[in-house]
């Protein structure tokens, strides 16, 4: 009896150990990530991998590291409101996040169990050109000459 209840005893101590040595792992830091994106006009509606995300300047949370599509658009009316005359801004291209040194592989599980929040913030700065309005005859012309370069249509199947 005396034998199981030293036994149960350091059992407790045991258990009590291992929790305060686990107790630090749970209590490890986290790793915010977001991106910043102005643009040149500011006020472009901003489409981070086909979601829109807001206006620009926006600040958006990300989860990885890599390649995104990032589209930019702008309606400006230049005219006045009887009578619009609108230009339009558009950009598709592609950015990549940076990964910094807490993130590099190996380094990040240490940097995921220290009590510690890292911080990743990131700023893209884009130019928006302004898209050409074309007359009505110079987008015929356009798309005859695309017309012109489509292969000949497959004759049908009796």
């Amino acid at each position: 009896m005396r034998k199981k209840k030293q036994f149960v005893e350091r059992l407790g101590c045991w258990l009590a150990g291992a929790f305060m040595l686990a107790l630090p792992l749970t209590l490890g830091g986290c790793v915010e990530r977001s991106v910043t994106l102005v643009s040149d006009p500011p006020g472009s509606l901003v489409y981070l991998n086909d979601v829109q995300q807001g206006t620009t300047p926006c600040t958006v949370p990300f989860k990885w590291y890599g390649d995104y599509s990032v589209r930019l658009r702008k309606k400006v009316n230049v005219g006045t409101p009887l009578k619009p005359n609108y230009v339009y801004y558009y950009l598709h291209t592609h950015k990549n996040t940076q990964r910094p040194w807490f993130q590099w592989y190996g380094v990040d599980l240490f940097a995921g169990i220290l009590p510690i929040e890292f911080k990743d913030h990131q700023i893209w700065a884009f130019i928006v050109p302004k898209v050409p309005m074309l007359s009505t005859t110079e987008l015929i012309k356009k798309a005859n000459e695309l017309k012109a370069k489509l292969p000949p249509p497959k004759p049908a199947r009796p």
